[in-house]
């Protein structure tokens, strides 16, 4: 399987700017996965890799061809799309055959390859049933195994599972590594979910207005935002964020009076980011980590089984904590509570640049 480069890929729509200079190279193999809010470009990047929209500017290469002035059918790839788009009027087996029949293969072996991949994603027994007999699951199994038998240099995905439950899709999320892992493809996956971006992907591409924000795995996105954009976007519940002021290697939260231990940062205004798993109850943490404490009322308690969401107050601020549900089986709505903060997980980020300080 080809590595994907993409060199300064722009692209507009009449005068609005919609790409503006993405640099990017996918390695052979891996399963990126573009991630960002509505609007943020992430399927017109898609789109243009697949050669169904054309470039502004720039150019794509796959392995070591230079595609961008290619036609779709020449560039080998193969998009599932957010809607499966199966033809009504066929059966499974001719829906996934339909590509290989176009190409003028065999009728031996397109059987062979509908066969092989039906029995791959477990639809061996729905290949003589139309799309309308089929739940939305076993659609986009098929709309899958349509791209699969085909045997392309790499696989495009755009939102393919946000049509199902979320019972369905943690269930495709599996299947979908599955599949990347027996076929050793190259994979783009486009979504806006950022649970299944943190899941499936080798890395992870934080895409917001047109631009890349960072480039990372799930690990570095996660634990190292390099700003607020992405400490926000990506985590469930999303990164805290409190503003506030750095100095003398301290950090004071605004209009609170809480300080907090900042390390050697320059002194100016500044956001603390902490993850709601990283606020904790005393004695949770070594003395040794503790940064500062907080004494917080309780405003919300979401229980969610072996966890739950609580919702803290703390001087007109609010912040999300996380804690295990042994911890909250005596806890209250309008309670008071001290939490303490581990030194090792703040995030401190420039008030106006709003990149990463720490």
């Amino acid at each position: 399987m080809p590595r994907i480069i993409l060199d300064n890929i722009r692209k507009n729509f009449g005068a609005e700017e919609i790409l503006k200079g993405i640099d990017l190279v996918i390695e052979d193999g891996e399963f990126t996965v573009l991630v960002g809010p509505s609007g943020c470009g992430k399927t017109t990047l898609l789109r243009l890799v697949a050669g169904l929209d054309e470039v502004s500017g720039g150019r794509i290469s796959i392995g070591d061809t230079d595609v961008t002035d290619l036609e779709p059918r020449e560039r080998d790839v193969a998009m599932v799309f957010q809607n499966y788009a199966l033809y009504p009027h066929m059966s499974v087996f001719e829906n996934m055959g339909f590509g290989l029949k176009a190409r003028n293969i065999d009728a031996g072996e397109i059987k062979r390859r509908v066969e092989q991949t039906a029995a791959m994603l477990g639809i061996i027994d729905l290949l003589g049933r139309k799309p309308r007999e089929l739940s939305g699951g076993q659609q986009q199994r098929v709309a899958i195994g349509r791209a699969v038998v085909r045997d392309p240099r790499v696989f495009l995905f755009d939102e393919p599972l946000s049509n199902l439950d979320a019972r369905l899709r943690i269930e495709m999320r599996t299947e979908l590594l599955k599949l990347h892992r027996a076929l050793n493809s190259t994979a783009i996956y486009v979504t806006h979910d950022q649970e299944e971006a943190m899941t499936m992907g080798d890395r992870i591409v934080v895409m917001d207005d047109g631009e890349i924000q960072q480039v990372g795995t799930p690990r570095e996105i996660f634990f190292h935002p390099n700003n607020l954009l992405v400490a926000s976007f990506i985590g469930s519940p999303p990164m805290n964020q409190l503003p506030g002021r750095i100095a003398d290697s301290r950090f004071e939260i605004s209009d609170s009076g809480v300080t907090l231990l900042a390390g050697s940062l320059a002194t100016g205004a500044a956001v603390l980011g902490i993850r709601p798993e990283d606020i904790h109850l005393p004695g949770d943490i070594a003395a040794e980590r503790l940064a500062g404490e907080m004494m917080c009322r309780v405003e919300v308690i979401e229980l969610l089984g072996a966890r739950a969401i609580v919702t803290l107050a703390v001087d007109g601020l609010e912040l999300k904590a996380v804690f295990e549900e042994r911890h909250i089986v005596d806890m209250v709505v309008g309670q008071d509570l001290l939490v303490v903060l581990d030194q090792d997980r703040l995030h401190f980020f420039g008030a106006e640049s709003g990149l990463r300080l720490n």
